[in-house]
């Protein structure tokens, strides 16, 4: 990983805990209101996501360009 990078993976953690709310909202058929940490789980999975493709995206972009200064020095 680009330790430069200013977007880090890996920041959330899930519990038993965290996803109980979800699986017993999902169980009911998702009716009624949505519980807040379902929507903390949402949240944090797109932000985690959009980290991970910044990130993925970062690495490709320093392997095209070493890969293109390489060949030059030679």
């Amino acid at each position: 990983m680009n330790q430069t990078s200013s977007l880090v993976t890996g920041g959330v953690t899930l519990t038993a805990a965290s996803l109980v709310p979800l699986i017993e909202w999902v169980a009911t058929g998702c009716k009624g209101v949505m519980p807040p940490e379902v929507q903390l789980l949402v949240a944090g999975a797109i932000v985690t996501s959009i980290h991970a493709i910044g990130n993925v995206v970062a690495a490709r972009t320093s392997a095209k360009q070493a890969t293109a200064v390489a060949p030059a020095q030679q």
